[in-house]
């Protein structure tokens, strides 16, 4: 069995990439994400996930009841509609903490370019680097 040139053993996996996800405590008030635009609507279901009790629009705000860990994002929280009353499990995917979407930027601001190349320290002043400023 070769080790390579640093005697190492066996090669290792990369370490998992992390997905982060938003984290709401219990008693806190959020509001429903659609699915991609303001008309879309969230599904409440019951404890198991699978039988849907009633939706809610994009931006209704909603209080933090119970969650429910998950992995990769499947954390489920159970909310209560504060203008509806209507309760069920949501997945953390259809919560924000914000009434409006905050769209991401599509677009990055660089800096504006340089004319010439920057200045080394100690050229502005003529001297080299470790000379004094005297001339000695």
């Amino acid at each position: 069995m070769a080790f390579g040139a640093f005697g190492r053993g066996a090669f290792r996996a990369p370490a998992p990439v992390r997905i982060r996800v938003s984290v709401f405590a219990v008693g806190r008030r959020v509001f429903v994400a659609g699915a991609g635009d303001r008309l879309a609507r969230a599904t409440l279901t019951d404890e198991a996930g699978k039988m849907p009790l009633e939706s809610l629009g994009d931006g209704t705000e909603v209080a933090i009841l119970a969650w429910r860990p998950g992995l990769a994002g499947a954390t489920r929280y159970r909310v209560r509609a504060t203008d509806s009353g209507f309760e069920g499990w949501l997945p953390v995917g259809n919560l924000r903490g914000t009434k409006a979407a905050i769209p991401a930027s599509t677009t990055a601001v660089l800096p504006s370019p340089i004319d010439s190349a920057p200045a080394r320290i100690g050229e502005s002043e003529g001297r080299r680097f470790g000379q004094r400023s005297g001339g000695k």
